[in-house]
């Protein structure tokens, strides 16, 4: 019976050892640097448009925050199972414009457990290899967009309104067409490169009649 009273005291000593100040230094060091990586590949990623430096300074907090739960997690098992009951309650309700950025979000939280487990070579290669692949795969600012094309105007032929449309989209579809006495409105679902939409616009315009042309795009509206 002592002998289980022994064993029991050294493992409830062990649940409640405080963490090493130098382990706890040099984890949120390697973290630091490996953010580093985090930063450049999200910057890289994205252009000028869709760079968010707030949710960038976040992805560097949220490693140092998940580094230094994870060096107090491991030197307490106790504070461990507390941890884990009030995470479980916590709800995000924030909506993620770029589905991308799940990953990075992802790969802040492992940059924490690679810097507080001491597997300091994995948490190297690893964001080596993510920042590589998420800045090859990484928005560009020609890429095809989805857009909504608004065309109103009067006296003048929708077909060739339609073969212009037709002629400057990666790919295009009707969604309203409303044809009046003495005017239409034509909306379309265009697809097109934003380094084309001055072009479509300026095709439009050289057909006489047309009134007024609006792209919409993400809340965001390019008229001429």
């Amino acid at each position: 019976m002592e002998e289980l009273n022994e064993k029991m005291t050294e493992l409830l000593q062990e649940m409640t050892l405080s963490p090493d100040t130098a382990h706890v230094v040099t984890s949120l060091s390697v973290a630091l640097g490996l953010t580093l990586i985090l930063w450049i590949s999200y910057r890289l990623a994205n252009t000028e448009r869709t760079y968010q430096p707030r949710f960038a300074a976040t992805l560097v907090s949220l490693a140092l925050i998940s580094t230094i739960l994870m060096d107090l997690i491991q030197s307490n098992l106790a504070l461990s199972l507390g941890m884990l009951g009030s995470l479980s309650i916590v709800r995000f309700r924030t909506n993620i414009r770029d589905p991308r950025d799940i990953g990075f979000i992802f790969w802040s939280m492992a940059v924490g457990l690679a810097a507080s487990t001491g597997s300091y070579g994995i948490g190297l290669v690893g964001s080596l290899v993510l920042g590589l692949f998420l800045i090859l795969t990484g928005r560009r600012s020609n890429a095809p967009q989805d857009m909504m094309l608004v065309v109103r105007g009067s006296c003048t032929d929708l077909d060739r309104v339609s073969a212009v449309v037709e002629g400057g989209c990666v790919r295009h579809s009707v969604k309203a067409k409303n044809v009046l006495s003495d005017s239409f409105e034509l909306v379309y679902e265009v697809r097109l490169a934003t380094e084309q939409s001055n072009v479509l616009i300026r095709r439009l315009f050289e057909l006489e009649g047309i009134d007024s042309v609006n792209l919409l795009a993400e809340a965001k509206a390019v008229g001429a």
